[in-house]
């Protein structure tokens, strides 16, 4: 997993690429620290160039998301397809926050 992020006026856009699986768990406490860090009050993470997604990655998204909200910010997702989709459905990811 490798990721980049890039502030546009009041939105933080999360690019993340490759795979995230448990064993990206150190790589991402940077992401959530540029949740928290950001003044940004929308969080949108790009899932675009994910190749693939594990349950603990579904679990390190929802992290974020409630790194997210205990700062005030909404975090969405975007870029969703094929296997990252797929994952997303099941887990039911929906319910909790928006995914594009």
């Amino acid at each position: 997993m490798d990721f980049k992020s890039d502030a546009r006026g009041d939105r933080l856009v999360i690019a993340i690429s490759g795979v995230i699986t448990f064993d990206d768990h150190n790589k991402f406490r940077g992401i959530l620290n540029a949740i928290a860090d950001s003044a940004a009050t929308t969080i949108e993470i790009s899932l675009a160039d994910t190749k693939m997604l594990d349950s603990a990655g579904v679990g390190m998204i929802l992290l974020a998301n409630d790194r997210a909200k205990k700062a005030d910010k909404t975090l969405r997702l975007s870029g969703v397809t094929g296997h990252v989709a797929k994952v997303l459905e099941l887990s039911r990811i929906a319910q909790i926050l928006p995914v594009d």
